[in-house]
């Protein structure tokens, strides 16, 4: 019979999952790949991450494990040789440091760090002073009780290093289709065979969506809704002031999840402060590519802001500009990557838990094993904590089910 496919594996969402996995696709020789994406790559909630990558499994989340850990760790390396082909990406190597401002968040939050048995080697306790110096002077010793360093983890900028992904997919042959919204899927006895465009229809021997915050508007016609509570999460960014870029990234649990990093010889910001449900908003929550909620950004001046002032007291701390993207978490806070259950074809990608960035370049890999295979198994790594039939089908009916299901971080 004649090949009636436009394209053997096609990719919905050009974020750090999709642009990723077909990256991997490719690299597999797995055929043709084509990534469709409602703007440019990079457009969403990837473009707004903080681009921490780190052993969070090491002490940090201990809702994560060791399988977690190694796409943790193939994430730092993936990036490592991707900066030495796009050196704008802004690979900065100077660990990420765990901090306490009292004794409480240090029993809490940062003595499992140094103690945990998967802390990798170098792991090592640090004086206020030495934060001081570390730091480089950006954090006040006086504000803080010690700290807990991983050497080994890393930053980017998460829009530059998908961006990068997206163009290593078109050196190795693939297609990305920009401003081409997925309107629906197209099925036959069943089986996705295609989707629907405004340019028409597109078939595919495979589909994968890995379109975050919008899977489930695909998916719903099918009558599948997958366990995923959208969060709209803030980022600001202040202006330059002399912040040197080998500060490492500094994470601060006993602020509300404090995250902190150097930007472009300033800082960029956030926490607890700067996030919500999407249920606590409006209806217009995805309907745009990037969301708009200023009062997020007021709460974070009201509530971090005094307390950032301590800890961070030399260094300009204005808002200068925010970014807001649309993570998306899961009840037991694990990744979803296989096929979508009674629907031969069509396979998922997501579930990020606001660590798409970090984990995005080893779940593109163990996902191209899986939609290139003939079953769900992997020789590279396990699949089956991420499989989407973990979940009972109607055990999480709403997004407030998945958030009152959620393990808290320790």
């Amino acid at each position: 019979m004649p090949d009636t496919t436009d394209t053997d594996v096609l990719v919905v969402g050009a974020g750090v999952l999709g642009t990723s996995l077909a990256h991997h696709l490719l690299l597999r020789g797995t055929g043709r790949v084509t990534v469709l994406e409602a703007q440019t790559p990079a457009a969403a909630t990837s473009g707004a991450g903080a681009g921490f990558v780190g052993l969070w499994a090491a002490g940090y989340a201990d809702f994560l494990t060791d399988t977690d850990l190694r796409l943790q760790q193939y994430g730092i390396d993936f990036y490592r040789r991707l900066a030495e082909r796009n050196p704008d990406i802004e690979c900065r190597t100077h660990g990420n440091l765990y901090l306490a401002t009292t004794e409480p968040g240090w029993s809490k939050w940062v003595r499992p760090v140094l103690g945990h048995p998967l802390a990798p080697s170098g792991t090592r306790e640090l004086t206020p002073r030495e934060v001081g110096a570390i730091t480089g002077g950006v954090v006040s010793p006086s504000s803080v009780v010690g700290g807990a360093l991983h050497p080994g983890g890393i930053q980017v900028s998460a829009g530059r290093a998908t961006r990068a992904l997206a163009a290593s997919v078109r050196q190795l042959g693939g297609e990305i289709r920009e401003n081409t919204p997925v309107r629906g899927l197209i099925l036959s006895d069943g089986a996705a065979i295609g989707v629907l465009t405004d340019d028409g229809p597109i078939r595919a021997r495979r589909i994968v969506l890995a379109c975050g915050a919008w899977t489930n508007r695909i998916l719903r016609p099918l009558g599948h809704q997958l366990p995923l509570l959208r969060v709209v999460a803030t980022r600001v960014v202040s202006p330059p002031s002399g912040v040197p870029d080998t500060m490492p990234t500094v994470m601060v649990p006993d602020l509300y999840g404090l995250w902190l990093r150097a930007h472009r010889s300033g800082l960029t910001w956030g926490n607890g402060d700067g996030y919500s449900p999407a249920y606590e908003l409006d209806d217009a929550v995805g309907t745009e590519i990037r969301p708009r909620y200023p009062q997020l950004v007021e709460r974070l001046r009201e509530r971090l802001l005094p307390g950032l002032r301590e800890l961070v007291p030399a260094h300009d701390l204005r808002i200068d500009r925010w970014l807001q993207g649309i993570p998306c978490m899961t009840p037991d806070r694990r990744f979803l990557a296989g096929a979508v259950p009674d629907v031969p074809g069509l396979y998922v990608l997501g579930g990020d838990n606001e660590a798409g960035v970090t984990h995005g370049p080893g779940l593109g890999r163990l996902m191209a094993e899986l939609v290139d295979g003939e079953d769900d198994a992997t020789q590279w790594l396990d699949a089956s904590p991420y499989r989407l039939d973990r979940f009972a089908p109607d055990r999480f009916p709403t997004e407030r089910d998945v958030a009152a299901a959620m393990p808290a971080r320790r």
